[in-house]
C-alpha cells in the first residue's frame, strides 16, 4: 500500500512538472500572455498608445508576426520606451530572418546606445536581405568613420548616394551634418557623371538653323591673326543657294 502511495504521489509530481514545464514554455513563445509593465501608462485617449494597445492585443492572439512586432517597437520608441521597442525588433527579426526593415530599426537603436557592433551586424543583415539600402548604407558609413576607418566609410557613403540622391538632402537625412567625408564620397560616386555635366554643349543659336558652319578652315586658307576679328555673315543676307565667299588673307 506504501509502495502504491508513493509512486501515485511520484507520477502526480511528474505530471505537475510537466504542466508546469508546459505553461512555462507557452508563456516564453507568447511574452503577451500577461500584461506587459508599460501598459499601466497607456491612456486610452492618446491617439499613439490606443495604437500601442492594438498591437500588443494583435500579439497575443499572434506572437509570430514579424510585422506586428516591428510595428509595435515603432510605437514603443515613439513613447519613449527605446528597451522594450530593441526588444520588439529583435522578436521581428527572429521571427522572420529576413524581414529587412526590422533590422534596419533595430541597427538604428543599437547605434543610437553606442553599440558598435550590433549596430554593424544589424545594418549588414539589412543590406543582405535588401541589396542596395541606401539609408543602411550611409548608417554603416557613419558607423565606420566613427571608428576611424574612413575608407570603409566613404565607400558606404559614396554607394548610398548613388543608390539615393535624396541622401544628400539635409531636411531628408538630417545626420549627413555629423559626417566630414560627404566632400570625398562625392567624389568618388560621382567622378564620371561630374566630367559629364562639367561638358557644357552650346546648342545651335536661333537663326543658324539652315546655315553651315565649318568647324576649322580648309588648310588652303591662313589662319588670321589673333588680333584680328572676322565677323560672320548676318544670316539670311546671301542669295539662296550660295555661300558667302572666306574671309580673304590679310596682306
Amino acid at each position: 500500500m506504501k509502495r502504491f502511495l508513493v509512486i501515485a504521489l511520484g507520477a502526480l509530481a511528474l505530471t505537475g512538472c510537466g504542466i508546469s514545464a508546459r505553461l512555462h514554455q507557452k508563456q516564453s513563445r507568447n511574452p503577451y500572455v500577461r500584461p506587459l509593465f508599460y501598459e499601466r501608462y497607456l491612456n486610452p485617449a492618446n491617439g499613439l498608445d490606443q495604437q500601442i494597445q492594438a498591437t500588443v492585443n494583435a500579439l497575443r492572439a499572434n506572437p509570430r508576426s514579424a510585422t506586428l512586432h516591428n510595428q509595435l517597437g515603432q510605437l514603443l520608441a515613439q513613447k519613449g520606451f527605446p528597451k522594450d521597442a530593441e526588444a520588439e525588433f529583435e522578436r521581428a527579426v527572429n521571427a522572420d530572418r529576413s524581414f529587412y526593415p526590422a533590422w534596419y530599426n533595430l541597427g538604428l537603436l543599437r547605434s543610437a546606445r553606442g553599440d558598435y557592433m550590433g549596430s554593424r551586424i544589424a545594418f549588414g543583415r539589412t543590406i543582405h536581405y535588401k541589396p542596395g539600402h541606401a539609408a543602411a548604407l550611409f548608417q554603416r558609413g557613419l558607423l565606420e568613420e566613427r571608428r576611424g576607418n574612413s575608407g570603409d566609410a566613404i565607400a558606404d557613403y559614396a554607394k548610398a548616394f548613388s543608390i539615393n540622391h535624396a541622401l544628400l538632402d539635409v531636411k531628408v537625412n538630417p545626420q549627413i551634418l555629423d559626417s566630414k567625408l560627404i566632400a570625398l564620397a562625392l567624389m568618388k560616386a560621382y567622378p564620371d557623371q561630374h566630367t559629364r555635366e562639367a561638358l557644357l554643349f552650346q546648342e545651335t543659336p536661333a537663326g543658324y538653323g539652315k546655315q553651315s558652319i565649318a568647324v576649322s578652315p580648309p588648310a588652303a586658307w591662313p589662319m588670321p591673326a589673333t588680333d584680328q576679328i572676322v565677323t560672320p555673315a548676318t544670316p539670311g543676307t546671301e542669295p539662296s543657294g550660295q555661300t558667302p565667299p572666306p574671309n580673304p588673307p590679310p596682306h
